[in-house]
């Protein structure tokens, strides 16, 4: 929700935004990220790199200059990655980021009938933190206003997956990558991808490589499927000479979405994402999931050596059920509140992942759990909707079971043990069935 009011300054009273809520999705100018940014943003830390997405976020489309956060929705949003102390610390952190930003200069060509006006101007004007209520005020000085309204071209990602990566070399290689989120190709030289990553220029190509190329392939595993990178060479004086890198991941579709999914769809797709990538070895991936889950490096590796898990989503950190699974994290309960839609997506995903011969004993727990949630949901949208009106997804387990047992006619007599027991058969006799049977992992009969 947002509300406009008047600022109380006798000069030029500002309208200002009054942000209850953060937007989610960030829409950065392309022209601004490919241009002044990588010179204005020189030494910025990935504190500093996340307060400028959540402004640029809050800014964008909105038509004024003047916007006022809560503090403690921010601080939130960072804390899925990193610890900050108090929000009066937090807040003081805040005024020592936006001191840098006053300095932010950009150059804006404006044309003026036959002539065109070359514009050097700072982003902001100013920028206040009320210590009482703790909130934060930006001032977007009018002349910068035309790289956040209007937009032509941009490049769109999550804000709170931009925030959740941990180094400032992971999120600038997340914002650039981005840019070619359809393409699924992204290629620098050398000399673009040290200063557009902001690159100490002492950092010979190993360093590179283990210190920022390794750690942000990791770090960037779950939200650009099958991300891998490549070193291109040319000719040099002694031989061949590294010349540029080439990043390329499956294209994600045009429509997308950044935002709107369930969480426990988003945390199963991203860790598929981290375990299925080729190009990632096995104890880079255990890193990946350690930095997914904002873990001590290590943790995940440890986990698994010591005991093997009883899911294939891997999760150390989950106290709600010994044998442990990726929908207990989540809370099988919040089933109850997810849409027809959702309950759908997630059970083809789940599906599949059975198909591939990937889910352990208690992932196809949960996959039964998931499948009757559904089926009880088509049940009671028959119930509630006129004769044939409401025809059920037919690509899940749930959805087969309606129609293969003429559920529609008989409502009233249908039994949920016999309902789970079937489900149950269909999971069993779907396993594996991508690999042919060849998968040696515990079946739907272990599960008792």
């Amino acid at each position: 929700m947002e509300k406009r009011v008047a600022v109380n300054h006798e000069e030029d009273k500002p309208e200002i935004i009054i942000k209850d809520k953060l937007n989610k999705v960030s829409k950065v100018d392309n022209s601004l990220l490919n241009g002044d940014f990588t010179n204005f943003s020189k030494g910025w830390t990935a504190f500093d790199l996340d307060w400028w997405n959540v402004i640029e976020t809050q800014v964008i489309d909105q038509y004024t200059s003047t916007i006022k956060i809560p503090i403690d929705k921010v601080k939130e949003l960072f804390s899925s990655s990193r610890r900050h102390g108090s929000l009066k610390q937090f807040a003081r952190a805040t005024n020592d980021t936006f001191s840098k930003f006053l300095a932010s200069q950009v150059r804006i060509e404006r044309q003026e009938g036959n002539r065109t006006i070359y514009v050097n101007t700072n982003i902001f004007d100013q920028s206040y933190i009320d210590d009482k209520d703790l909130t934060f005020v930006v001032q977007v000085k009018k002349s910068a206003l035309p790289y956040f309204n209007d937009i032509s071209n941009w490049t769109r990602f999550a804000l709170e997956q931009a925030t959740s990566l941990h180094s400032t070399y992971s999120k600038r290689l997340f914002m650039y990558l981005k840019q070619w989120r359809t393409v699924g190709k992204r290629t620098f030289s050398r000399d673009e991808f040290t200063k557009k990553l902001d690159i100490p220029k002492t950092y010979q190509p190993g360093n590179i490589d283990q210190r920022i190329i390794k750690p942000a392939l990791e770090d960037l595993a779950p939200y650009f499927f099958n991300l891998n990178v490549t070193k291109n060479y040319g000719k040099g004086k002694r031989g061949r000479k590294l010349i540029g890198y080439t990043f390329t991941w499956k294209p994600e579709g045009k429509s997308t979405k950044d935002v709107g999914r369930s969480k426990i769809l988003d945390e199963t797709t991203h860790m598929y994402s981290i375990l299925h990538n080729p190009n990632l070895s096995l104890k880079s991936k255990f890193r990946a999931v350690d930095r997914y889950r904002n873990l001590k490096l290590g943790t995940t590796q440890k986990y698994y050596e010591e005991q093997h898990p009883n899911s294939y989503f891997i999760d150390p950190e989950d106290t709600k059920r010994s044998p442990r699974s990726m929908l207990h994290r989540a809370d099988l309960e919040g089933l109850q509140a997810y849409t027809t839609d959702t309950l759908i997506n997630l059970c083809i995903f789940y599906e599949r992942l059975n198909k591939e011969g990937e889910l352990k004993a208690d992932d196809m727990a949960d996959l039964v759990v998931i499948e009757k949630r559904l089926f009880d949901q088509h049940v009671k949208n028959i119930e509630k909707y006129p004769a044939d009106a409401y025809e059920p997804e037919k690509r899940t387990i749930a959805g087969s079971l309606i129609n293969n047992l003429d559920v529609k006619d008989h409502l009233k007599d249908y039994k949920s043990d016999s309902i789970v027991g079937e489900i149950r058969r269909y999971i069993e006799q779907e396993f594996a069935e991508f690999k042919q049977g060849q998968d040696n992992r515990p079946g739907i009969h272990d599960l008792d």
